[in-house]
């Protein structure tokens, strides 16, 4: 359990920190590092993308919660480590395109969250527990494009896979909601889900 919040209204760094809880208010900026480390503490953010900066933080254990959702945001400066995390993410990346030193993600969990479009660099899918259905993981998503780009499907599918598997080496993984494609595309979750089986590497979590 959670011994007690703080309120961030100002610069958190140069701080090891143990159970505390961590709440992100979207009326302030709140910056996390740098020399932040996290252990077995819980984050509550209320921010859109423009309130966090990141510094640099090392967050083990615990849990980072959005509660509401977070858009085209890069974990650039964080380490995450064995963490729960909840809530909506869109377009946001984990981890680092060159440097695992600079930015890292590993054993986490996104069971519980909804991942949309977002991209996890340079790590090990295969420590990472990805969103369940209707999201969906491409692994690999740069070996999977001539597929892809060989089969026919209906137009607005066909570039958003498209778009997913248009990446370098770097990103391990790329996860998309299959809901708002299927309605997009005026078609049933099954449809879409029969079509994304055939696509190398695809990940569906029941």
């Amino acid at each position: 359990r959670m011994i007690k919040f703080l309120s961030l209204f100002m610069n958190i760094k140069d701080k090891s920190l143990i159970r505390l809880g961590i709440e992100l208010k979207n009326d302030v900026v709140n910056i996390l590092g740098p020399n932040l480390e996290l252990n077995e503490c819980e984050i509550i953010s209320n921010c859109e993308a423009e309130a966090i900066a990141i510094a640099g933080v090392r967050m083990n254990g615990g849990v980072f919660e959005q509660n509401r959702s977070l858009v085209n945001f890069h974990f650039e400066k964080a380490h995450f480590n064995n963490v729960l995390f909840k809530g909506n993410y869109i377009g946001c990346d984990f981890g680092d395109w060159d440097l695992e030193e600079r930015s890292s993600i590993s054993n986490c969990d996104f069971s519980l969250t909804l991942l949309d479009s977002c991209r996890f660099l340079r790590c090990d899918p295969n420590y990472i527990q990805f969103s369940k259905w209707p999201c969906f993981t491409i692994i690999s998503p740069s070996e999977a494009r001539r597929y892809v780009l060989s089969r026919n499907r209906p137009e607005k599918i066909g570039i958003i896979l498209s778009i997913y598997t248009d990446t370098d080496p770097e990103c391990v993984a790329v996860t998309g909601d299959a809901s708002r494609i299927a309605k997009k595309n005026k078609i049933t979750l099954l449809e879409l889900r029969e079509l994304l089986l055939k696509i190398p590497n695809i990940l569906i979590v029941d």
